[in-house]
């Protein structure tokens, strides 16, 4: 499995604007996550650590749809989160709005090789994800972020806080992960494939 990284990697897009179509000014920390609205993506764990930040300035989008859509709203209100955190539905501009993050969150219980978690480090994004199965395959720990496990609420809010405070972190883990996911890039999956069959033959 691989994806595109040349796509995402190259995107020219205004963080900026893209910010302000969504109401968001410049001094937001924005954090976004990508997945379907189900118990497996476990949306809960971040809203959990952003309720404990206790912090104004940081934005959750969250892109998808899925079941758990009322739950998660009704959770938002009860966390007093409404001007903090966003329920985008499906989108078709994942490339601008990861662009427009500071971090990528990713607190799944179980996961492959997550297209949604590769297409964030192609856009040179800080991951704070779940220390599970697929997500070590591409997450290195204090490299390309923090993994945590995924019922940790208070593990990720101490991740999202020390990438809040330290933006030259933040940056190199982002060049990391821009960087290590070029093994991904479909044109090498297909490669490695081709020679798998050679050899078969």
């Amino acid at each position: 499995m691989g994806i595109d990284v040349e796509k995402h990697s190259s995107a020219r897009v205004s963080g900026i604007d893209k910010r302000a179509e969504l109401g968001l000014d410049d001094e937001s920390f924005v954090i976004v996550s990508v997945g379907e609205l189900n118990h497996n993506k476990n949306h809960r764990a971040v809203l959990y650590a952003i309720h404990a930040l206790e912090d104004s300035e940081i934005k959750y989008l969250i892109c998808g749809k899925g079941p758990l859509q009322k739950e998660l709203q009704k959770l938002i209100i009860e966390l007093d989160l409404e001007d903090q955190v966003f329920l985008l539905g499906h989108r078709n501009d994942i490339i601008e709005i990861n662009k427009s993050a500071d971090v990528f969150v990713f607190p799944s219980f179980r996961e492959g090789l997550s297209v949604a978690l590769m297409e964030a480090m192609a856009c040179g994004l800080p991951v704070v994800c779940s220390n599970i199965r697929g997500n070590r395959d591409l997450i290195d720990e204090g490299l390309g972020g923090f993994l945590v496990e995924p019922t940790d609420s208070n593990g990720i809010a101490k991740a999202i806080k020390i990438l809040m405070e330290e933006g030259s972190l933040r940056e190199r883990m982002g060049r990391y992960n821009a960087e290590k996911i070029q093994a991904h890039d479909i044109s090498v999956i297909l490669q490695k494939l081709e020679s798998i069959y050679e050899n078969i033959s």
